[in-house]
């Protein structure tokens, strides 16, 4: 892909990355430079079992060049969710040995001067760091939610309609790159955007998403936002502030 189309990127914000233990968590307004990570986003929408587990039996794998998944992630990511509300997906990826902090926070967000000086993390040596997936969390009352019409009930405010979404490479399965992934991104979301109550979506046959919410603290809500004929259940976890620290 030209590399001229990746650099005229806008970043509606200045950078930021969130770190946990294991993981460096990434704005894919950045990240989107990477042409590792675009590698790996395509790779996974190609993948039959991670489209199962993701999106229902009823997505089909797809197969995306390099200028097709940018446009994906730069359309469907950036344009629609990050400069609407400053938030939305993020890369994860291994966190380097080379990035050492102090800090004892499970979840640690480095911003301004404190990214001077991790190589790894200038646009250009993206490419350095292991991707192994993406978290996001984007308001679905103006990204995923169907229209409202007549008659329907009043929606909570968007801070309370912030919907967690995550893949992880199938590889990675089974190591709670998910749940690391999806805690740091909420802890940030409700800190940095004053989100107060988040939501998922997943079918109803899809036990593994439903145990994967599970683990992260959401519980049915007796909803049904997306207005989908199929057997879905709608889940939330409200935050506590006390939680996020």
């Amino acid at each position: 892909m030209d590399a001229s189309k990746v650099a005229q990127t806008t970043l509606p914000f200045e950078p930021f990355v969130i770190l946990t233990p294991r993981l460096l968590v990434l704005p894919t307004p950045h990240a989107i430079s990477s042409r590792y990570y675009r590698s790996l986003y395509a790779s996974l929408h190609a993948d039959k079992a991670f489209c199962e587990m993701a999106f229902g039996d009823h997505f089909s794998p797809v197969q995306w060049s390099d200028e097709k998944t940018h446009d994906a992630i730069q359309r469907g990511d950036i344009n629609v969710c990050w400069k609407l509300r400053g938030m939305g997906d993020f890369a994860v990826g291994l966190r380097p040995p080379e990035i050492f902090t102090e800090s004892s926070s499970a979840v640690e967000i480095l911003e301004g001067d404190a990214l001077k000086g991790i190589p790894c993390l200038d646009l250009q040596n993206l490419d350095e760091i292991t991707w192994v997936g993406y978290a996001g969390v984007r308001d679905a009352t103006t990204t995923s939610m169907p229209p409202r019409e007549a008659g329907d009930p009043p929606l909570p405010p968007w801070t309370e309609m912030a919907e967690i979404r995550y893949g992880v490479a199938p590889t990675y399965w089974g190591k709670g790159i998910a749940k690391e992934a999806a805690e740091a991104v909420m802890h940030w979301a409700a800190n940095a955007r004053g989100v107060t109550r988040f939501i998922a979506e997943t079918e109803r046959p899809n036990k593994r998403s439903a145990r994967a919410l599970e683990k992260l603290g959401f519980t049915l809500s007796g909803t049904n936002y997306w207005k989908e004929p199929r057997p879905r259940v709608t889940t939330a976890r409200a935050v506590r502030r006390t939680t996020w620290g």
